[in-house]
C-alpha cells in the first residue's frame, strides 16, 4: 500500500534534513528505479508518466563522520508492527551495507505515536522469524526512543541513540576479544 506511512517519512525527513543543516549528517532520499514512459499532466510542471523497473530500496542514506547509515522509516497504526513490512529486498540491502562496513537501520512510529530507531543487528532475528512487535518487544530488545536534544531544539533525535548502540557494541566486542586472548 503504497503512500500509507508518507507523514512519518515526511517527520523522518525533517528530521534529517535538520540535521543535515547543522552539518551532522549528509542524506540522500532513495527512490524505486523509474522509466519514463511519457509525458506527465499538461498543467502540472515536472510530472511524465513512467513504469517502475525494479523494486524500491531503502527510504535513504546517511554520512556521518565516514560513517554510511541506510534506513527506512516505518509507521505503525496497529499496537504491534509486523516486522514483514520490511520487504525482502530491502533486508538484503540491510544486510549488504553492513556487511561492507555500513550501519542499517529502521526508523519506526508505533501506534502511540513513539518514535524508535532499531538497528539492523537488532531487528533482523525478528524479521527472519516474522515476528510482530509491540512497545514491550522494542524495550527488550533493545530498540532506542528518539529524543530532544534540548528544550530549545524540538527536533528529534535518532542518530544519537544509533551511535551509543553502535559504540557500545564495539565495546562488547573488543572486551570478548581480550577475554579470548586471556583464556
Amino acid at each position: 500500500m503504497a503512500g500509507r506511512g508518507i507523514a512519518w517519512e515526511r517527520v523522518c525527513n525533517n528530521s534529517r534534513n535538520k540535521m543535515m543543516q547543522d552539518k551532522e549528517i549528509h542524506w540522500l532520499a532513495m527512490h524505486p528505479p523509474v522509466l519514463k514512459i511519457g509525458k506527465g499532466h499538461k498543467n502540472k510542471k515536472g510530472s511524465f508518466l513512467a513504469v517502475r523497473t525494479g523494486k524500491g530500496p531503502p527510504d535513504w542514506i546517511a554520512l556521518h563522520k565516514g560513517m554510511s547509515i541506510l534506513g527506512d522509516d516505518k509507521d505503525s497504526r496497529k499496537v504491534k508492527w509486523a516486522t514483514g513490512n520490511v520487504k525482502k529486498h530491502q533486508a538484503t540491502a540491510f544486510d549488504l551495507h553492513q556487511r561492507n562496513g555500513g550501519l542499517s537501520c529502521v526508523l519506526l512510529r508505533m501506534h502511540d505515536y513513539s518514535r524508535w530507531v532499531i538497528p539492523w543487528p537488532v531487528l533482523k532475528p525478528y524479521f527472519e522469524r516474522r515476528a510482530s512487535i509491540g512497545i514491550d518487544d522494542l524495550e527488550k530488545m533493545g530498540a532506542m526512543p528518539w529524543h530532544k536534544r534540548n528544550d530549545d531544539n524540538p527536533n528529534y533525535d535518532w542518530l544519537t541513540p544509533l551511535l551509543n548502540w553502535k559504540s557500545k557494541c564495539s565495546e562488547k566486542i573488543i572486551e570478548e576479544r581480550e577475554e579470548s586472548k586471556t583464556a
